[in-house]
Formats: structure tokens, C-alpha cells, sequence
């Protein structure tokens, strides 16, 4: 299926694998980019906000149910692989990125040495406000909230609030009972 909601302003170039649900929106200005060796699932009533984008020049990115980039959120090569789970919250100017650059040997420029590249996972229900930065091999809890400018550099409880560069958890949420 193609989606219907895709603005004449957004880019939706796919040349791997794709499933893009009807109810996907793309608002202006946004990309999705899929290479040949890329592929992503995007669940049901996807939103990508303006100027937001997906590159996937090569692995994969799977999005829940009723999730939503916000605007400048950019998703960046995720070769060892994305997962996003359902109801997650990601605000604007938000970084996720899948990979690093080589840099081991001090004899080769690092643009030239193999990539690094590490899985992210951000489970059921997450919110992860503005400006923050998501870098490759960590897994954020069910629940949890990641503050504006954060820097995610480990992984991130369930159920707990976060900030800080490098991000660090300040409490745990709790029923309101």
C-alpha cells in the first residue's frame, strides 16, 4: 500500500524493501530515503513531521503504532538496525544515529577505517523530548522520558525519567493511585 497523507513537498524515495501503511503522513519538507540494501516497516498512523528524515542507505528500521518524528528529527543510518516501539514520542531536532565512524587505527584516516555500527532499540511508550541525540547500541525502557538536550550514551531503565550530557536517570515514574 501507498500512503495517501504524503505532502507534494515530501520526498519518499524507496529503492529497498518497504511497507508504508495508508496511514502514514509525511508533513513538508520531509524524506524518507531507502537505498537498495535498506529496508524499513512503518506501523500504522506513522507522522513525520516537516523537515524531518529517514536515511537508510543500507540495514533496517521498524516503527510501532501511532508513532511520531517531530520537526528536524533526523534518523541516520542504521545498519546494525533500528526498533521503535508503539506510542513513542520523538520532539523535534532529535538525532538517532546507528553508527560510528572507525577509529581504532591512528595510521589510516578514520573516514577510511570500517564503520562501527550497533543496533538501537526504544521500546513501548516512550517520550524523548527536543534536541536530544541517540547514539548507536543503546536500548531505552518501556515508559521512559528522555529530557530536551539529553545526550543517550547507555541504556535507559523502564518507567524512568532522564537528562544530561551524557543522560543519566534522575527518578522513576509511579502510579498515580
Amino acid at each position: 500500500m501507498i500512503a495517501k497523507g504524503i505532502h507534494s513537498s515530501a520526498v519518499l524515495d524507496i529503492r529497498g524493501k518497504a511497507e508504508v501503511p495508508e496511514t502514514t503522513i509525511m508533513e513538508p519538507q520531509s524524506v524518507i530515503y531507502v537505498g537498495e540494501r535498506g529496508s524499513i516497516v512503518l506501523g500504522e498512523m506513522f507522522i513525520i513531521y516537516p523537515n524531518a528524515s529517514i536515511r537508510i542507505d543500507q540495514g533496517w528500521l521498524e516503527v510501532g503504532q501511532e508513532v511520531s518524528f517531530g520537526p528536524g528529527v533526523h534518523l541516520y543510518e542504521p545498519r546494525a538496525g533500528i526498533s521503535i516501539g508503539n506510542q513513542v514520542m520523538i520532539a523535534g531536532g532529535t538525532v538517532i544515529c546507528g553508527v560510528n565512524h572507525g577509529q581504532i587505527s591512528l595510521d589510516q584516516p578514520m573516514r577510511h577505517q570500517p564503520a562501527q555500527p550497533e543496533p538501537i532499540k526504544i521500546c513501548d511508550n516512550v517520550w524523548i523530548g527536543m534536541n536530544c541525540s541517540i547514539l548507536p547500541g543503546v536500548e531505552i525502557g518501556e515508559g521512559a522520558i528522555i529530557g530536551a538536550g539529553s545526550v543517550v550514551t547507555k541504556d535507559v531503565p523502564p518507567n524512568s525519567v532522564n537528562f544530561g550530557a551524557p543522560c543519566r536517570t534522575i527518578r522513576f515514574r509511579e502510579d498515580n493511585v
